[in-house]
């Protein structure tokens, strides 16, 4: 498997209080993802932090993220 580094803008959930002026500035948080690339298709991306190299059939920690959150994304190893 190859792997890639993803950045992508992430959503958060924050409790407390806020102002609704505090509020209408909220943005997402733009986040650095660096894994194995499982699959590539329609609706995104999916990685995972980890293979097992007994079979390499099965991993660990899947990550998807949508395209529509992706803003840039390469290969790390050729």
């Amino acid at each position: 498997m190859k792997i890639c580094e993803v950045v992508w803008n992430d959503a958060w959930v924050e409790s407390g209080e806020y102002s609704i002026k505090r509020a209408m500035k909220c943005k997402p948080i733009k986040t650095n993802t660096i894994g194995y690339l499982v699959a590539e298709n329609e609706w995104g991306v999916t990685l995972a932090t980890d293979i097992y190299e007994k079979d390499k059939k099965n991993v660990k920690i899947v990550n998807f993220i949508p395209w529509e959150m992706i803003v840039d994304w390469e290969y790390l190893d050729g």
